[in-house]
């Protein structure tokens, strides 16, 4: 069992260790750590915004990487199309999205909703809450399609 310094609070620690037991420092023993994962950031701007935005993992921070841009794909997502575990965006596609338009596990949107569990004007899944629904399960002033009896 290698023993080695935090590079932050300098106790002696397991070389192995994921996070130092006494400072929470993620990977102590390298010397320096600039997060795990993948991250690309395209070099075309749009506003401000990357016009394409991919991130995974964990950041310097340790905390999970969300990726922004016009296209935003990535654990957490936001942008003007977003994909993701955890989605927002004018299009959201993930489990969980929000967005004008969405479609995932569980979907909120503005316009259209797609998903298990759809909540929005036009709502489509098995559990569907809006004015015009369809699904398994529906609560809406217009069903286009209830398939419980």
């Amino acid at each position: 069992m290698p023993q080695i310094s935090c590079r932050q609070c300098a106790e002696t620690v397991d070389a192995r260790l994921a996070f130092c037991p006494f400072c929470e420092a993620p990977r102590p023993a390298l010397p320096v750590w600039s997060g795990e994962g993948y991250e690309y950031r395209s070099a075309a701007l749009w506003m401000g915004s990357p016009i394409v935005h991919i991130a995974f993992g964990n950041g310097p921070d340790g905390r999970a990487r969300v990726a922004r841009g016009i296209v935003a794909i990535g654990q957490r997502a936001v942008g003007g199309v977003a994909i993701g575990i955890v989605a927002t965006g004018f299009v959201a596609v993930g489990g969980v999205s929000i967005g004008i338009f969405s479609c995932g596990v569980v979907s909120i949107a503005a316009v259209a909703a797609l998903g298990f569990n759809a909540l929005g004007p036009i709502a489509f899944g098995f559990v569907a809450v809006g004015y015009l629904v369809g699904g398994f399960a529906v609560v809406g002033w217009k069903m286009l399609l209830a398939i419980a009896h």
